[in-house]
């Protein structure tokens, strides 16, 4: 897939192009500027040292990985968060991701559909997720929901063996009519991972994820 915008920085050595500190002089087309759309399931990688107890105790299997219901989420969430065993919150999300990077490469503009928990506290995992994003991927198209994000633990043990634990939240709430038409209109390709339609029956993010497909047929889109 051809990089949809335009690289700032090069990440190598340009041993044919021209002196960049001319380059710098040459002024840009604006009428090329672009970006593009990601739709993703929001989630927060959250990292932390634990005690086999402490895994034992929520019903986890160590070195495997489960999916776990939100009030256990929530509950083991907390007790990360008042014994102070979290030692990383990071966005997490396979497009959320891509959206990070391309923003990063290119120094320019990318933007993110999915939702966002509507009251976020200061230090709180949602926190994380807008802070550690880049200021040039666009959020300000996310869809508020009245409950948790997506979560994905991970769980060192003594031995240094990682469990997963993964509690979706509210992260397939997506609404089709949370799909700005304009956005998707203007940009110059559409990601999307085929997770996106692997939901539980009446979750609603299947349908917004095709709803670009079938309001711009001419979009170059990409399943991750």
């Amino acid at each position: 897939m051809k990089f949809p915008g335009k690289r700032k920085s090069k990440h190598y050595f340009p041993v044919n192009a021209r002196d960049p500190l001319l380059q710098q002089f040459q002024p840009e087309n604006e009428t090329s500027a672009a970006w593009v759309v990601g739709i993703d399931q929001t989630l927060v990688d959250i990292e932390a040292k634990v005690d086999d107890e402490f895994i034992e105790r929520y019903g986890l299997s160590a070195g495997h990985s489960l999916v776990i219901e939100d009030d256990v989420a929530e509950a083991l969430y907390q007790e990360l968060k008042q014994k102070n065993l979290i030692t990383h919150q990071f966005a997490g999300g396979t497009i959320g991701n891509t959206m990070h990077n391309y923003s990063v490469l290119a120094d320019d503009r990318s933007v993110l559909l999915g939702v966002m928990c509507s009251n976020i506290e200061i230090g709180s995992y949602a926190y994380r997720y807008l802070c550690n994003t880049s200021s040039r991927t666009d959020l300000n198209y996310l869809q508020g929901v009245d409950g948790p994000i997506g979560r994905c633990f991970t769980l060192i043990g003594e031995s240094g063996e990682r469990t997963f634990a993964i509690s979706p939240g509210h992260m397939n709430q997506l609404r089709a009519e949370s799909i700005p038409e304009d956005v998707i209109a203007g940009a110059s390709a559409l990601v999307l991972t085929s997770y996106l339609v692997r939901c539980k029956p009446g979750e609603p993010m299947p349908e917004a994820t095709m709803k670009p497909l079938s309001t711009r047929r001419n979009i170059t889109y990409r399943w991750c």
